[in-house]
């Protein structure tokens, strides 16, 4: 008898990695998500919220009549469902209490601070007099962010001067609390790793290169530390997993590399972003997606440690004035570049493009190889620099249309709704 697959979210790969391994998929999708290009014959699809209490209970229902051996995903708003379904069915993959505390980082924050593991000032806040009182305890700049969100979005540094404009941005944006963290000075790294029933893997190193802002340009593998750094990274992030509680399945934490050692700044029960697993893929032979779909179903045998480079990967993304996008031209030279693996436009002719606020407004990105990953880097970024994107520049959008913006993005992003924080109604400021 085939296996059985439950595939949550929008995913083409994860339904592609469990039809090559036999397995008979189902696939839960939102409706309003569902793309043309992103069903396939052999499917069964279910169109359903996956993120409400109803959609777990109607799976274990299901699973009364017809079992699931597995159920997966690599987005970030399904992770909670997935983790219920695994602790509800007895299912190999990450359990609820751990998803929970990855994707509230203030919940995060608080068990590593009771584990001892990567001290970072925290705390919890609503309003301006909340951002006065974490500067004045901690200090001019910090970080606020939201409690729980994806894609870099709504990431800011507190200056003393910004602290209303910042207060009255989460706000509109209906956010009912931010989180408030110590600025980290240093480099940021990610960490690819795979648990095998308690025993961590690190598969990748990946440098990050975040520009002027905290939107991701660009990622290299594997990151170029000396060793030294290479094993505090690997101890903490080792510690990091075990105070969550993750035993089995990916993991992306990303780390920052201060003066004062190595510090977390957070954690995912999945495959990073950005194109990560296909970096990880060229330079290190590994599938995450494949791998977590195979050990899930129980079909993949523990990797017996860190695997070697074989190459240098990188992705950089483009950066395109703003205005209305009319065209962009100079990809067939791009991808002519036998070092360039991939090449992918994020914009539609039609799409205002604004200011980079989140990965969603990016526009454009390459993926190459290179000997090292200085060489894959520098074949990336010449790509991007072959693209030509031309523009109908446009008029800078009015407040009241970024707050819109801001909400629509948030609606989206932010999660803090399905970890129990409740979001404020929208405050209109005139």
């Amino acid at each position: 008898m085939k296996p059985r697959v439950l595939v949550l979210g929008d995913q083409q790969t994860l339904v592609d990695a469990a039809l090559a391994l036999g397995a008979e998929v189902w696939w839960a999708q939102r409706p309003d998500r569902v793309r043309p290009d992103e069903t396939a014959a052999p499917v069964v699809t279910l169109l359903a919220d996956y993120t409400a209490p109803e959609f777990v209970d109607l799976v274990v229902h299901l699973h009364a009549f017809r079992p699931f051996d597995a159920v997966v995903s690599i987005q970030e708003h399904a992770l909670l469902s997935l983790a219920a379904l695994n602790d509800r069915l007895g299912l190999r993959g990450p359990r609820h209490r751990t998803v929970r505390l990855v994707t509230d980082k203030w919940a995060m924050r608080t068990a590593l601070a009771e584990h001892g593991v990567s001290p970072v000032a925290a705390a919890l806040g609503r309003d301006a007099d909340d951002l006065r009182a974490f500067g004045g305890r901690h200090g001019f700049p910090f970080i606020a962010k939201p409690v729980s969100a994806t894609g870099s979005f709504g990431v800011v540094l507190v200056e003393p001067d910004r602290v209303d404009g910042i207060a009255r941005r989460f706000a509109d944006s209906g956010a009912g609390a931010f989180l408030l963290e110590e600025h980290l000075d240093g480099p940021e790294i990610s960490v690819e790793s795979f648990s095998f029933a308690g025993r961590h893997v690190v598969l990748a190193l990946t440098d990050k290169s975040t520009g002027d802002g905290f939107v991701e340009a660009g990622h290299s593998v594997p990151a170029e530390l000396d060793a030294a750094a290479v094993t505090a990274v690997t101890d903490l992030v080792g510690d990091f997993l075990d105070a969550v509680g993750l035993t089995d399945g990916p993991s992306h934490v990303e780390v920052k590399l201060t003066a004062a050692g190595p510090r977390i700044v957070e954690g995912h029960c999945r495959r990073g972003g950005d194109r990560i697993n296909e970096l990880v893929r060229l330079a290190h032979g590994v599938d995450m997606e494949a791998l977590s779909v195979a050990w899930a179903l129980g079909l993949a045998e523990p990797l017996p440690g860190p695997p070697p480079a074989l190459r240098g990967s990188a992705i950089r993304f483009a950066e395109a004035p703003c205005g209305e996008l009319v065209a962009v031209t100079g990809q067939d030279e791009v991808v002519a570049d036998p070092a360039v693996t991939e090449l992918r436009i994020l914009h539609e002719p039609g799409r205002h493009i604004g200011p980079v606020r989140w990965s969603g407004d990016r526009a454009a990105y390459v993926i190459a190889t290179g000997a090292t990953p200085a060489e894959a880097a520098a074949n990336a970024a010449a790509g991007v620099a072959g693209l030509v994107f031309t523009v109908t520049p446009g008029p800078a959008a009015e407040p009241a249309d970024r707050a819109r913006d801001d909400q629509e993005i948030s609606r989206e992003n932010d999660l803090s709704r399905l970890v129990g924080y409740r979001r404020t109604d929208t405050v209109d400021h005139g």
